[in-house]
């Protein structure tokens, strides 16, 4: 299977990088100071390459690990980590860090960072805070084995009360604004244990409460270079996640959702019983990047489960544009059954399960 190809699957790779990124602490008692960060960037999809970052055992797990569980937010963490791991990689090149999950910020300093935007509202009352979880992923150096570099992933609510009391929305710009004035304060107190060590900050908004579907997406990134006390540059991150079909994407972007009604309606007409297609599509800049297509159906063969899934790939290649990373995911109520990976750049892959 070719190991490339599969990457633009974050639902296995998500799996892939929970049991392979693992390490311990080696913290050293000084750190010399380092290069100036580079810019750090998103591709347009949110994948991790064959090169993989090395790591030290014994496995080590985030000290926030869990801290969701008990919130109304699903995160997710594919997307969150794999886009942090691409950012970083412009910075922290696999060929000289090894990879840790975050052992300097401990969960009851994150508990703390969250109460403190939970004070202030007007009415004596707790407000909603903004601040629902902060991701932090280390890098050594492979020389030395010693700590060479942070990401930190701010994960953010739009969501607010007014001082009347009525649940309103900040817009991206508003929440770009807040997580700089958060992240700000959290650079501060990090620092304090780690003067001297470059971090890029992430500020990534949720997906809305109990979204099961649409992942949530980064909106801005920031560096802060050795022996900075503070974040020195930030740049927006223009990514956006939709549903297909939905009424969202048909306002926005009528074009690829025309696309998409279209690929469901050849298949049915192909096929005749109902098969349930569903779509998550990326954008970035305003152009559609990936998108990852869950076709359910119960099919009563597996040739017949092999036609269906060489007519679906057939059908995506003469409606989306060759440089759109696509995933197709064919499957029955209980189990997968088929893939059909076509990535921007490579050939396309197909995979059909014997059981």
């Amino acid at each position: 299977m070719n190991a490339k190809l599969l990457t633009g699957c974050r639902l296995i790779t998500t799996l892939l990088l929970v049991i392979a990124t693992s390490g311990c602490s080696l913290l050293p008692k000084s750190q010399e100071p380092g290069p100036e960060l580079a810019t750090p960037s998103l591709s347009p999809v949110v994948e991790v390459s064959e090169d993989y970052y090395g790591s030290i055992p014994p496995y080590k797990p985030n000290q926030t690990r869990g801290m969701l569980s008990d919130t109304k937010y699903r995160i997710d963490f594919s997307h969150l980590e794999l886009g942090l791991m691409e950012f970083a990689r412009d910075t922290f090149p696999t060929t000289d860090y090894l990879f840790q999950e975050g052992q300097q910020i401990k969960k009851e300093q994150v508990l703390e960072w969250i109460a403190q935007e939970k004070t202030g509202a007007a009415n004596g009352q707790k407000k909603k805070g903004i601040l629902v979880h902060v991701l932090e992923h280390d890098y050594l150096s492979k020389d030395k084995q010693q700590l060479a570099g942070m990401v930190l992933g701010l994960s953010l609510s739009p969501e607010y009360q007014d001082a009347t009391g009525q649940d309103k929305m900040y817009t991206t710009q508003e929440l770009q604004a807040k997580g700089q004035q958060l992240a700000a304060r959290i650079v501060q107190s990090v620092r304090a244990s780690n003067p001297t060590v470059p971090m890029l900050i992430l500020l990534y908004q949720v997906p809305e409460a109990n979204s099961s579907l649409v992942p949530g997406h980064f909106i801005m990134s920031g560096t802060v270079n050795a022996n900075e006390a503070a974040v020195s540059k930030w740049q927006p991150i223009d990514e956006e996640f939709f549903l297909f079909p939905s009424t969202d994407v048909e306002s926005k972007y009528a074009q690829q959702s025309l696309q998409y009604d279209k690929l469901m309606r050849q298949t049915q007409s192909y096929f005749g019983e109902y098969i349930g297609m569903t779509g998550v599509g990326r954008f970035m800049g305003g152009k559609l990047t990936e998108l990852t297509i869950t076709a359910t159906a119960e099919y009563d063969s597996r040739t017949e489960v092999l036609q269906f899934t060489q007519f679906a790939a057939a059908s995506i290649n003469q409606l989306f544009d060759k440089n759109v990373h696509v995933n197709l995911y064919v499957q029955s109520m209980n189990k997968p059954l088929a893939i059909y990976i076509r990535p921007a750049n490579g050939e396309p892959y197909m995979h059909i399960y014997r059981q």
